[in-house]
């Protein structure tokens, strides 16, 4: 007589090629539904980091707003690095009858909504560094799962296409939360609020639309012996080797996200000031908007043009190289000619640039994944790679521009860009 036995749900470990054999192509509405959720994410991230914070920090401290805010988004960037990991390595085991990622993607909604609401409330200093910690938990937990989602469900072949519409919803996200509490809730609770709302609504199309398999222990039968249902023979030599190559892999891939990540940083966090006291121009706010507009709109089409065209020809690292070139030409432009044409030459040059890197890098990392076993995790680690440099930029900066100036600064950051672009031609494992 057989006797059952219960075995918990383990994703295959086997190579990712072997995984998107036969696995079906992504419709337009299951990027659409991604695209949304992943728009509001950004959204409900960038927005009070972009905006409402300062607003607030210069409320509850206005003869130290600058400290204010630069320990409630270095708090919030260290949460991010740990959190985005954590919650990618706990998604890997989760065992629910919703699958691994969806349930992290709910529960991450609803506490970055309550984290934002918290925010909406806040009455001093101590209560805006909580709320803003509560929201990056949230949201943190929302990216995990989201960004897990396309190695999970994405053939190879379709992964620029989908991964140039994740990296244009980041820019989207921005553009959209900049126009929301500028123009149309400029109240900060309202502004809050609002934010709160779209964190939780945008999700829920993706929630319904995705499905995932049950992950929940299943009873089988006696253990097999043979092949693998994938039909991957165990050969422990080759093994070793093809963890050592594709280590070696992930390690370039994070090394050139870490350095482009920064260069786009230093570009952005200090271009108001590079306006107002390098080009003097009359009107900084305004030139501000218009350079911020004209870079996230250039990275928005760069993004999705880039992303399907990788699909196309089937490679990937030309066009991340290319990203990063872009983005130093126009740091170097910003460098050599200051000027206010040059300026919006350079925004044009960065923000292709950076959408394309964008788009394409996703795909590259997607790609280069050992197992299934532990997506979420190892894609969490890449999060580091973004919130790092933001972390980083300041301390880099300041030094720079005491001893050499804006177009030392603008030099640093052009060869920090062009570098970190190349250094994913030593990914070898992928075209």
């Amino acid at each position: 007589m057989t006797q059952e036995t219960t075995t918990p749900y383990e994703p295959d470990a086997a190579p990712r090629a072997v995984l998107d054999e036969g696995r079906a192509p992504v419709t337009r509405g299951w990027t659409g539904r991604y695209a949304l959720a992943s728009t509001g994410m950004w959204l409900a991230f960038l927005t009070p980091a972009q905006v409402q914070l300062a607003r607030q920090a210069e409320l509850f401290a206005p003869d130290g707003k600058e400290a204010l805010l630069g320990l409630a988004t270095g708090v919030g960037a260290a949460v991010t690095a740990v959190a985005v990991p954590a919650f990618g390595a706990v998604s890997d085991r989760t065992r629910s009858r919703y699958g691994r990622r969806r349930p992290w993607v709910a529960l991450g909604s609803v506490l970055a909504a309550a984290g934002l609401a918290l925010l909406a409330g806040a009455t001093g200093s101590v209560s805006m560094i909580l709320g803003w910690v509560v929201a990056q938990l949230g949201l943190s937990a929302v990216q995990a799962g989201l960004v897990a989602t396309i190695p999970d469900r994405v053939p190879r072949p379709q992964l620029g296409t989908v991964a140039g519409w994740a990296g244009m919803t980041q820019m989207l996200g921005a553009l959209l939360g900049t126009l929301l509490v500028n123009k149309l809730v400029p109240g900060l609770v309202a502004g809050y609020a609002m934010c709160a709302v779209i964190a939780v609504v945008a999700v829920v199309p993706f929630l319904a639309g995705h499905k995932e398999e049950d992950t929940r222990p299943k009873s089988t039968g006696p253990a097999e012996t043979g092949p693998s249902p994938l039909g991957v023979a165990s050969a422990p030599a080759r093994k070793g080797s093809r963890r050592t190559a594709v280590s070696g892999d992930l390690a370039w891939a994070w090394a050139s996200r870490f350095l482009v990540v920064l260069g786009f940083a230093l570009i952005t966090q200090y271009l108001l000031y590079y306006l107002t006291d390098a080009l003097r121009v009359e009107d900084p706010q305004q030139a501000m908007l218009t350079t911020t507009g004209v870079t996230v709109l250039c990275a928005m089409a760069a993004a999705l043009v880039t992303g399907r065209l990788s699909d196309r020809l089937g490679r990937r690292r030309v066009f991340v190289a290319a990203g990063g070139a872009s983005m130093g030409l126009g740091a170097l432009g910003l460098a050599l000619v200051p000027s206010w044409p040059v300026a919006v030459l350079a925004a044009v040059a960065v923000g292709i640039g950076f959408g394309t890197f964008l788009a394409v890098d996703l795909a590259v990392i997607s790609s280069v994944l050992p197992s299934a076993a532990d997506t979420g995790r190892d894609l969490g680690i890449f999060a580091i790679a973004t919130a790092a440099p933001q972390v980083l930029a300041p301390a880099l900066a300041v030094p720079v521009l005491a001893a050499s100036g804006y177009g030392g600064l603008y030099l640093l950051t052009a060869a920090v860009s062009a570098v970190g672009g190349a250094l994913v031609l030593r990914v070898r494992s992928v075209r």
